[in-house]
């Protein structure tokens, strides 16, 4: 067998492995309660409201001001945008799809597995959620500040529906739907550094207004769409019982083995070098 076969068969092994595991269906995908039905109304209600009411007078603030954006927020939307994100992780799964778990044994085997969990969770979130954004703003085709025409003042809203050009890709905003699905897959694969993740999000998703390539309506959308999706996608993964896991209550954990003594990256890395010192002294 070549190498080529060799890997194309791991590759369908794993898919194979995924699709055979047990599911987990004592929850669902979208729980039907109080707080998610009302979540869900506030934020259809906020993002009218600032269709109506804040879109104008951003625009109408936008197109009297005369200065250059700040370079800060130039930098920050820069990490919200995707192909960074999509080749790091990418390059780690072709890494490990090259390199085998097979190779590894005890502790730097669960490290492989959580590895290559970890990258393939941030590479499909934000791929899955940018493709689904993408085709949203391309149908409804709302045009961004700068090429809103004035004719249409006092509203902010203007669209030509499936026009396929940049400026008719406003609503909802791109960068915001990749940085709301990032920060809330980084909050559930670490959550203890949750706060800066959700800091992190949010200033990416305020430099788009900023910046006058968005609306603060575009911006919602897409923060809260992205998170939204990555939520329901961690949550496909706790069905099939991989790197998340259901809470009694219907929540979502880190998945652990044993009595959770894996559960952690960090954890795991460290128990596989203390071993290996302990190993060598």
């Amino acid at each position: 067998m070549s190498a080529g076969e060799s890997y194309i068969k791991r590759i369908g092994d794993y898919v194979t492995f995924v699709a055979s595991r047990r599911t987990d269906r004592r929850h669902r995908l979208l729980p039907i309660t109080r707080v998610a039905v009302l979540s869900a109304a506030n934020i259809v209600l906020a993002t009218m409201v600032l269709i109506a009411f804040i879109d104008p007078i951003y625009l109408d603030a936008l197109r009297s001001s005369d200065g250059d954006p700040q370079w800060l927020f130039q930098v920050i939307t820069r990490l919200g945008q995707t192909d960074w994100i999509l080749l790091t992780t990418g390059l780690v799964l072709v890494g490990l799809s090259i390199v085998s778990a097979d190779r590894f044994q005890g502790y730097a085997n669960v490290v492989w597995h959580r590895v290559f969990l970890h990258a393939y969770f941030l590479f499909t979130t934000v791929a899955f959620s940018g493709l689904l954004a993408n085709f949203a703003k391309n149908a409804i085709g709302r045009a961004r500040p700068r090429f809103t025409p004035e004719s249409i003042d006092p509203s902010a809203w203007y669209a030509s529906p499936f026009t396929h050009h940049f400026q008719f890709a406003s609503f909802p905003s791109g960068h915001s739907t990749t940085a709301g699905a990032l920060a809330l897959a980084l909050c559930l694969l670490f959550p203890r550094w949750r706060w800066f993740f959700i800091f992190a999000g949010v200033a990416i998703a305020i430099s788009r207004p900023a910046l006058g390539h968005h609306y603060p309506s575009d911006v919602l959308a897409g923060f809260a769409f992205g998170a939204f999706f990555t939520w329901v996608y961690a949550r496909m993964f706790a069905r099939r019982r991989l790197l998340f896991a259901f809470t009694s209550g219907g929540g979502l954990k880190l998945r652990g083995e044993g009595e959770g003594r894996k559960r952690s990256l960090g954890l795991a890395v460290n128990r596989r070098f203390l071993r290996k010192r302990r190993a060598d002294h």
